[in-house]
């Protein structure tokens, strides 16, 4: 490909980075761009992507994980789990799979291509609240991490599209395209934006005075002091270009090639092992410093990629750090990596015969994601575009606004599944949706272990639903239930899903039912914080507050694993901010003369 650097000019560069993402892609871009030499590892290629709920095996790593610990019943009430029939086919459903079909599990895909996840997500901007932010800085004692710089840092990366120019809090030079439903919204109230019954109703509820076009088109990112206790209805932000094609990471990748930044790109290379040295000869001798990466070249080497075969092999190959190795495989598969090279829980390496390197029981704990469930109803609420909105459930984390809603006449967002399968569950009649994403979330009890010390293996996921903070989180998903149940009731749609086997309380409630009900349907696909940072008195902490992994020297994680809690309800905005901050951070270090030394 014309864009993609020659790769073996020399075996040595100043940085290493693993993975194209939001993470890896904009740091190893940027410290490019600043003149330094940088290898880029993907495990992918430039494939093109056909969209968001288009998992093709040419962009899609395959996961399936558990919503629960091995045994728990619940794992296999899921509605939509994931079997393979003895003929290879995919069966979506939680009972009545062909006899021998094997149950893989509940279907969470990944981005496998250059630019990762950002090439199939929803690609949804809808930045964290300033809690959020400023809980790492509580955390860390870093003040680089207040709400306050952060804020700055979005004006710095955002490309903004939709809103008037020199709109103060946002930015309209940085590189990060963002838009509003493709219109900005002078055109959108002149072609006649109308909102549904269920859209009208929210606004009634929550007192809004604006007519539904100025709600519909309302900015969801406008960081005013009241952001984060405003319930309303919104537009909804997508990165992508004013003409609404995707923008990625991959775009912010190649545009650095093009620059003819020092930027070489290893595609179809899937990274095996951080290399250190453990003595003095490129460090203090007290740490052991990372200096290269062991990695595979080869197509669909990783066990993910459905196109693997038994036969399937790579060439090994290593790359060598002058400087620094950074990590941004994301949240699965960076604690991974780190695992794999022996920066892990102790007891759990030595069952697999890998030699510690560093005890870090950290590593792929503190999983935490969105819990996502729609609330399904069978009527007709009219015409009018799918709704947007953000309200507070009577039981918020942080006394904020901690639930979003967007929904629509036949949308039902049940989770994930493969493009294919041969059967999956029928929808009822006349369906509406509205989906429910959970954010301040509490529960931080899922995790990434390794099943074995192959490289090519997956690790086991578990998400852990509920598992602590349930009088939050739980409580808040049936606030929010009940609350859209005696919506449809308004308006004349019959409340389905969660069924209720007595009667539907004034509130909407229905008790056990309804608890019953979110255990075995919650959903998520937003997996942060694996590698999280902490403070320094933190054992469970990975990184400091500059991403660099304890116990190590010139390592870094870069990504969605490195959040110490979760961003708001889409990680994908905050990840490309988390990625500038990185790259600021290690620039203003080797400015001030205080970078780790080459090697």
């Amino acid at each position: 490909m014309a864009l993609m650097a020659q790769r073996y000019e020399y075996a040595i560069y100043d940085y290493v980075v693993i993975g194209s993402g939001p993470g890896g892609g904009i740091v190893g871009s940027n410290l490019a761009k600043a003149g330094y030499s940088v290898f880029m590892i993907e495990a992918g290629d430039t494939s093109p992507s056909e969209g968001f709920g288009q998992y093709i095996p040419t962009v899609t790593w395959d996961f399936y994980v558990k919503h629960y610990p091995e045994g728990d019943p619940r794992n296999e009430q899921y509605s939509h789990l994931t079997w393979l029939t003895p003929d290879g086919k995919y069966w979506v459903g939680d009972k009545g799979a062909p006899a021998g079909s094997k149950l893989l599990g509940v279907y969470y895909p990944r981005g496998a291509t250059l630019g990762g996840s950002t090439m199939i997500n929803a690609m949804v901007v809808w930045l964290p609240s300033e809690s959020d932010w400023n809980y790492h800085y509580n955390v860390t004692g870093d003040e680089s991490w207040k709400a306050e710089n952060m804020d700055k840092i979005w004006k710095k990366i955002e490309h903004n599209n939709y809103a008037a120019p020199g709109a103060p809090t946002h930015g309209f030079d940085g590189f990060l395209q963002t838009t509003m439903e493709n219109i900005d919204p002078a055109r959108r109230r002149a072609a006649g934006l109308t909102g549904n019954k269920v859209v009208a109703t929210y606004a009634s509820d929550l007192k809004l005075n604006q007519s539904l076009p100025d709600l519909l088109t309302r900015d969801p990112n406008l960081l005013t002091p009241d952001r984060d206790q405003n319930q309303s209805i919104f537009g909804l932000v997508h990165h992508q270009y004013a003409n609404g094609t995707r923008y990625s990471s991959r775009d912010y990748i190649q545009d650095t090639v093009r620059s003819g930044a020092n930027l070489t790109l290893s595609l179809k290379s899937l990274a095996t092992k951080i290399l250190f040295d453990t003595g003095s000869k490129c460090g203090s001798g007290k740490k052991p410093r990372a200096t290269g990466v062991e990695y595979l070249e080869g197509g669909s080497l990783y066990a993910a990629d459905r196109r693997r075969t038994a036969n399937t092999t790579g060439v090994r190959r290593t790359v060598r750090a002058r400087r620094e190795v950074i990590v941004s495989g994301g949240a699965f598969n960076s604690p991974q990596l780190l695992q794999l090279s022996g920066i892990g829980p102790a007891a759990d390496l030595k069952a697999l015969n890998i030699s510690v390197l560093v005890d870090l029981p950290g590593v792929g704990q503190h999983l935490m994601d969105n819990t996502e469930m729609p609330v399904v109803g069978s009527g007709d609420a009219g015409n009018g575009i799918v709704e947007v909105a953000m309200i507070k459930s009577k039981h918020p984390a942080d006394g904020e606004r901690d639930i979003f809603l967007f929904g629509g006449q036949g949308f039902l967002f049940r989770g994930f599944w493969p493009n294919d399968p041969v059967s999956q569950p029928a929808d009822p009649k006349q369906p509406y949706g509205v989906s429910i994403v959970k954010g301040s979330m509490v529960n931080s009890k899922g995790w990434v272990k390794l099943r074995s010390a192959d490289p090519t293996d997956t690790p086991e996921i578990v998400i852990n639903h509920y598992a602590e903070g349930a009088e939050k989180d739980l409580a808040a998903m049936k606030d929010t239930v009940a609350y859209i149940r005696t919506v449809y009731q308004r308006i004349g749609i019959t409340p389905l899903e969660p069924p209720c086997s007595g009667t539907i309380a004034a509130d909407g409630s229905c008790g056990k039912d309804d608890e019953d009900w979110i255990h075995k349907q919650t959903f998520g696909h937003h997996p942060t914080c694996t590698n999280k940072i902490g403070a320094d008195n933190d054992p469970m902490a990975v990184l400091d507050s500059k991403f660099r992994v304890r116990g190590v020297d010139a390592l870094r994680v870069v990504d969605a694993s490195a959040f110490a809690r979760i961003p708001g309800i889409f990680p994908s905005a905050p990840t490309f901010m988390i990625s500038q901050k990185a790259s600021d951070d290690m620039l203003a270090e080797l400015k001030a003369g205080t970078a780790v030394q080459q090697c």
